[in-house]
């Protein structure tokens, strides 16, 4: 495992107060039961936190694993952040409802690597059809900084998104338009299989 992604766990854990350190790596879900058997909750916190270095290193943490214990630990704490509220447009007849949550975020992606070379890109989904999306910004020069993130939180049936606040202002217009793009992405997917569905019938029924 890297050493820079052993660094980015360790300084996470750290984050963790310990009364909520076995809920978080349980919901972070890639340790398995009998590593977290192991670790003693009643040593010192950076102790606890090397030993969870030592045992991602066993399972060759990627530092896509290592996001989402950040993304993980952001949802438990989202209430220690400002959040700002954006609003979608929505196109004349689109429905809501009808959106492929896979297709947005394959877009999303996909877009904002093009317009940003040095940005790495992670989600994790979470309930009331809501995916978090987790930004770690470069510049052109410069690799991920992956310990100022902008966190997003995303609502598929609805047209508003709820983003951190983010110290790259430069940044957020960017990311509305990435939104917005990924938005209509994932609406014309299920535009288009209701289509397919419905030529498919009309064969049957002919």
């Amino acid at each position: 495992m890297d050493e820079t992604i052993a660094e980015f766990i360790r300084r996470t854990i750290l984050k963790i107060p310990m009364s909520e350190m076995m809920t978080v790596l349980e919901a972070w879900n890639f340790l398995s039961e009998s590593q977290l058997q192991t670790l003693n909750l009643r040593q010192r916190k950076d102790s606890l936190a090397q030993s969870v270095v030592l045992l991602c290193e066993e399972k060759c943490a990627s530092l896509s694993d290592a996001a989402l214990l950040d993304i993980v630990c952001t949802q438990v704490h989202r209430h220690q952040k400002i959040w700002d509220v954006y609003q979608m447009s929505k196109g004349p007849g689109e429905d809501l409802d009808l959106f492929d949550i896979e297709q947005f975020k394959s877009s999303f992606k996909k877009i904002l690597q093009r317009a940003l070379r040095n940005v790495t890109v992670s989600f994790r989904d979470a309930e009331e059809n809501a995916v978090w999306i987790r930004i770690a910004w470069g510049t052109q020069y410069t690799k991920p900084n992956q310990y100022k993130p902008t966190y997003v939180v995303y609502y598929s049936h609805t047209p508003y998104a709820f983003t951190s606040s983010s110290r790259l202002k430069s940044n957020i217009p960017l990311l509305g338009q990435e939104l917005e793009g990924a938005g209509q992405a994932g609406r014309k997917v299920h535009q288009q299989e209701e289509m397919n569905l419905d030529v498919t019938e009309l064969e049957k029924a002919h």
